[in-house]
């Protein structure tokens, strides 16, 4: 039998772990995110041991400010701008980052440094190739505890019409995040979910049938590097 057969899925047999670089520069405007993370802050592709079908590339860094996360989806098929799915909700399109900023691997319920942010998106188009989008913090199940409330006007998140597929980005800055303290704590629990009406679901690392809606022990482990000198 097939190791996969005997546990579902073989990405149970390991604690995923990865470096979070520092972002140069100053944090950005709320109004226009312009700043683009580099291949270094890719988020390793944790999802592939579980044969799951990835469409898109996450990246993350963090500051001073606040977190930045981006998302750069290619299409498979036509132009994205031109193609059309049945139904299509414009607004339908969401991306979600969870983050724990102070990593507790063994909590199986969310704390108050637990986080759920959900960015509901618009897709770009020819005649519109920027988007403004929403950003909230949503609850996440069975918490503990929650974090301070945060108010959508604090969160800056946007979509980019790009050759062949579209760019999200987004910034998190410090003050919405309960907790964070980088200097104190380089510890840090990361997990992200896209879903796209076209392309589907893609998660950080194991399957839909994990809990990570629930569970921060599921999410990944990312360790803040400070800026070499």
């Amino acid at each position: 039998m097939k190791l996969n057969e005997l546990l579902g899925d073989p990405a149970w047999l390991f604690d995923f772990g990865f470096p979070i670089q520092p972002m140069e520069g100053r944090a950005p405007k709320p109004e226009r995110l312009e700043w683009k993370l580099n291949k270094q802050c890719t988020i390793p592709a944790f999802n592939s041991l579980s044969g799951a079908r990835r469409f898109a590339e996450a990246y993350i860094a963090w500051s001073p400010a606040g977190i930045f996360f981006q998302v750069i989806l290619k299409a498979f098929g036509p132009d994205i701008a031109d193609t059309k799915a049945p139904n299509m909700n414009p607004n339908g399109y969401r991306c979600s980052l969870y983050l724990d900023t102070r990593w507790s691997p063994d909590v199986h319920r969310a704390t108050s440094f637990c986080h759920r942010f959900d960015f509901i998106l618009i897709r770009p188009t020819k005649s519109m190739p920027e988007q403004r989008g929403h950003g909230e913090l949503a609850p996440i199940q069975r918490a503990r505890a929650a974090p301070a409330d945060v108010h959508p006007k604090d969160i800056s998140v946007s979509t980019y019409l790009m050759t062949g597929g579209y760019e999200i980005k987004a910034f998190l800055p410090a003050e919405t995040l309960t907790g964070y303290a980088p200097e104190e704590f380089q510890d840090v629990g990361v997990f992200y979910t896209i879903n796209d009406l076209i392309y589907g679901n893609q998660i950080m690392a194991r399957t839909l049938q994990s809990p990570y809606f629930e569970d921060p022990s599921v999410w990944c482990h990312g360790k803040l590097q400070q800026a070499s000198n």
